[in-house]
């Protein structure tokens, strides 16, 4: 069943934050209903279907990434976006792989499900509150993923190959919809890769960049003359076009990409957003932060 979807306004600072409310039981998604979609998301659109028993449906994960891209597929690529999903956590394998699949472009966070000493308007009330936190810590994220500066959040994430940073994204996509102190830890995090991938100049170059022994990960400056678009479409994923809009739940420039050239030599090929091996050019490989590679 899908719900009904409202038509996204410009709000919290101009981000459209859609929420996603997964796995709730057929109980708990009547709750939801009975409640205008804008409470829980207000800039954004609303994603929710029902559980008909314990656990997730093996393709459930993509029927929400699906009705996503399709909602973004209809806006300007210019709209930023944040992707936020609050989920019943039923510690199976259902839900493990259900979660991984948003990696690392959402904002996840853990939710109860609808019992039988809760009544219907507290249980909503409960969820609108959560909707609420989602929206709070996504304009937070934003603060360290939209911005002009180079920043480790964005590195591509199958690209940039060091098992130190690969352990930070874990970190964050398994803690920044729960911690406390979503400023402290993202700077912590920073901080971390700073020591073990401290930025470097590339011969030649002006300024310094990240760098994972491999590739020079150079910042196009305001050459932005490759992204993701809304028109290659053919060929992707849906998860292929949520990652190239935010990150962490965190929106981030649409047009950013990094001009990567080697430490020594190139690869023979690079795997791009949806693990395609694809090959560089001539003399430098252009990978956006969703690993699209253009």
């Amino acid at each position: 069943m899908r719900l009904q979807r409202c038509s996204a306004r410009r709000e919290d600072n101009y981000v459209l934050i859609d929420i996603a409310i997964a796995g709730l039981s057929v109980a708990g998604f009547d709750e939801l209903r009975k409640e205008s979609e804008k409470r829980f998301a207000p800039s954004g659109n609303l994603f929710a279907w029902p559980v008909k028993k314990l656990g997730y449906p093996k393709d459930a994960a993509l029927q929400y990434q699906q009705e996503m891209h399709d909602r973004i597929l209809a806006l300007s690529e210019t709209t930023q976006i944040s992707v936020t999903i609050a989920y019943v956590d039923y510690a199976d394998e259902t839900t493990k792989q259900f979660i991984d699949a948003f990696r690392p472009f959402a904002l996840v966070r853990p939710i109860e499900p609808l019992n039988e000493q809760c009544s219907g308007r507290v249980y909503r009330e409960y969820l609108m509150d959560q909707a609420k936190d989602l929206r709070r810590r996504a304009s937070r994220v934003s603060e360290f993923t939209n911005i002009a500066n180079i920043t480790p959040f964005l590195l591509p994430y199958r690209n940039f190959d060091s098992p130190r940073y690969g352990e930070m994204v874990e970190r964050l996509y398994n803690s920044l919809g729960v911690v406390d102190d979503i400023a402290g830890m993202m700077q912590t995090e920073k901080n971390k890769i700073a020591r073990f991938h401290p930025r470097v100049k590339p011969p030649g170059g002006r300024q310094s960049c990240y760098s994972d022994g491999r590739l020079f990960f150079k910042s196009p400056g305001r050459a932005r003359h490759g992204y993701f678009r809304h028109t290659r479409d053919q060929g992707h994923q849906p998860s292929c076009l949520l990652a190239a809009r935010c990150r962490f739940g965190g929106s981030y420039p649409h047009n950013l990409h990094y001009d990567c050239e080697p430490v020594t030599q190139l690869d023979a090929s690079y795997p791009n957003c949806h693990k395609a091996e694809t090959p560089p050019g001539a003399n430098h490989v252009n990978i956006c932060p969703n690993d699209y590679i253009i």
